[in-house]
């Protein structure tokens, strides 16, 4: 913490808080809430740039001057008409605030707190997008939940995801927006599996260039619940992401999934956490990354498994491929391990070019330098999208990818490369 308090950031105000509030006919305890998250952004510093999370991403260089607060625009599919029949509820966060008064104010905040850092506070306080989903009780959602958000300015945006006990969900959030705007994006995403139920959560990034996105999912697993969450990164100008699950039930597991195919000055600066205090817990992370350009990378990863843990089981691996000379990466695993008797406990990191071996081979057989070169990372990113278990969710993130590559109709589909992967 520094003497003067860093206040650099969006031109909002307390008037703004209060006019959101007010404008959303808000509930006491709401807007209370989004008062001491203000009070609290006012009081607080930016990161120290000096902090081993934080210093390879300066937040105080950037420009956000001027930038006010807009409501995001969001898009929520409509749910199947037997999801709803069954009690399932997909809608606007402002909107469950009052329909599910009880549930949102005892969920809301409870994970991603006002207090962990600057812009999550400013968040707290003025977050106007976002969804909520509830899926009952041993309610299965056989179709995928879909939620895009968009628009430029500063974008608040807040998530919160319930599955109770023995529910089954997946929920694809998608972000975009053109290229130009000067976007500043806060963002958080609470989920609670309930004991026995299954979530699966994919964010697909796709902002445009000018965006600065930050953004933080936390998932909390009960007993025997199962989480599967992916990370896409392909769009933004500077995109900080923290990726947590907590695993503080027995028989719990997560797994995490990366896929970042960046370019140009893209800056990409990942931050996970896969902590176990629950007995006989398992988590898995895999990350991959294949950077152009002048583009960067950084993964931060700890797996923390606590004295409460004993018979538990972990593994973290991230690779990075750099296609330029001028590409960047920087994995750092971490391993916390106080439990005696740990299952397994591994992690890898790799950052390292195309095999030329392997682009001799396929320029060998009159493929052009590019295409072979597109090939081999549609190959090397194919093994962790082919993790995704609904064909649809895998065949919709590979596609996105293809888009950002370059690739098209002349290029390989989704399911030949998966299929040769």
């Amino acid at each position: 913490m520094t003497t003067d308090i860093e206040t650099r950031g969006p031109a909002v105000t307390l008037a703004d808080v209060e006019e959101i509030s007010a404008r959303q006919n808000e509930p006491a305890w709401l807007r209370e809430r989004r008062l001491e998250a203000w009070r609290l952004y006012e009081s607080m510093d930016l990161p120290d740039p000096g902090d081993e999370q934080w210093r390879r991403t300066d937040v105080r260089a950037l420009d956000l001057d001027g930038l006010r607060a807009a409501p995001a625009i969001t898009n929520i599919e409509a749910l199947p008409a037997a999801a709803r029949a069954a009690g399932v509820r997909f809608m606007p966060l402002r909107a469950a605030v009052t329909e599910h008064e009880d549930l949102v104010r005892r969920r809301l905040y409870a994970e991603v707190a006002p207090g962990e850092w600057k812009y999550l506070a400013l968040n707290a306080a003025l977050w106007q997008g976002g969804s909520f989903l509830l899926v009952p009780r041993g309610v299965e959602v056989d179709v995928p939940v879909q939620l895009l958000t968009s628009g430029n300015g500063a974008l608040l945006i807040r998530t919160l995801v319930i599955a109770e006990a023995n529910s089954a969900v997946r929920l694809i959030d998608e972000s975009e927006s053109p290229d130009g705007p000067r976007t500043f994006v806060s963002a958080a995403v609470e989920i609670f599996v309930g004991d026995g139920a299954k979530v699966e959560y994919y964010d697909l990034n796709r902002w445009g260039d000018g965006v600065y996105n930050f953004k933080t999912v936390r998932a909390t697993l009960g007993r025997d619940a199962q989480f599967l969450g992916m990370a896409a990164g392909i769009g933004s100008k500077l995109t900080k992401m923290r990726f947590d699950t907590l695993l503080p039930e027995p028989g719990a597991r997560s797994d995490l999934l990366g896929v970042t195919f960046a370019n140009g000055d893209q800056h990409f600066d990942y931050n996970t956490l896969q902590d176990h205090s629950g007995k006989h817990t398992q988590s898995d992370l895999q990350f991959k990354a294949a950077l152009d350009g002048r583009s960067s990378l950084v993964w931060y990863g700890v797996t923390h498994i606590r004295h409460s843990a004993g018979g538990s089981a972990a593994n973290q691996t991230s690779r990075n491929l750099l296609l330029s000379e001028h590409a960047k990466a920087a994995p750092i695993p971490i391993l916390e391990i106080e439990a005696y008797d740990v299952e397994r406990c591994s992690h890898g990191a790799t950052a390292g070019p195309v095999d030329e071996n392997e682009l001799f081979y396929l320029q060998s057989r009159a493929i052009p330098h590019e295409v072979a070169e597109r090939m081999l990372v549609e190959g090397y990113l194919a093994d962790v999208i082919g993790r995704v278990p609904d064909p649809r969710v895998r065949a919709r993130i590979m596609r996105a990818v293809l888009e950002k590559m370059g690739g098209g109709t002349d290029s390989l589909s989704s399911d030949d490369v998966l299929g040769a992967a």
